[in-house]
């Protein structure tokens, strides 16, 4: 008789025990409100990565459905290696165009991820701005002039026969280019 309660507070106490430590559906749910709270608090990508990896370990052998968590972690791993590309662009000295193109592709593909992306937009931006920049030093310089030699033959030759036509003196060119002044904006 002795035995057989003794055999019973054993199995009383591996069941008590089981339970008291058998991970639940409302322990999932306080991990990922873990997991959310670093997104709030802006972690880095690797970081949300490590933390997904532990939650799937920790929750694979209960029943729940952990799919969810399986493709944020895809997302977030697909969004490290396009943002790890696009450092390498960087660092390579591609050209502006080539990192705005590419920066736009990862903020419309991972627009609605759980990574901060502040930082890319900002660098977006910036290399826009770079662009326009650019764009305007063009603006301001005054006149182009072709070299001799270095236009298209063609342009060249019309350019030859129109000085020695000389249908137009420089006086009669000025006087029609002032009938244009008025459709100026």
């Amino acid at each position: 008789m002795k035995r057989h309660i003794s055999f019973l507070f054993s199995f009383l106490f591996l069941f008590l025990f089981s339970i008291s430590f058998a991970l639940t559906e409302k322990d999932f749910k306080h991990s990922m409100n873990f997991y959310q709270k670093l997104v709030n608090k802006k972690v880095s990508v690797e970081e949300l990565i490590f933390t997904l990896e532990k939650i799937l370990k920790k929750y694979s052998d209960i029943g729940v459905n952990l799919t969810p968590v399986r493709e944020k972690l895809l997302t977030l791993r697909k969004f490290k290696i396009s943002r790890d590309f696009y450092r390498k662009l960087e660092a390579r000295g591609t050209s502006l165009d080539e990192r705005i193109a590419a920066l736009k592709r990862i903020l419309i593909k991972f627009r609605n991820i759980d990574v901060d992306l502040s930082g890319m937009e900002k660098n977006l931006e910036q290399l826009q701005e770079k662009k326009v920049g650019k764009g305007e030093e063009i603006e301001e310089i005054g006149e182009f002039r072709v070299e001799e030699g270095t236009g298209t033959p063609e342009i060249e030759k019309d350019l030859e026969e129109f000085e020695l036509e000389g249908e137009m003196s420089i006086s009669e060119v000025e006087e029609e280019v002032e009938e244009f002044e008025e459709f100026k904006p």
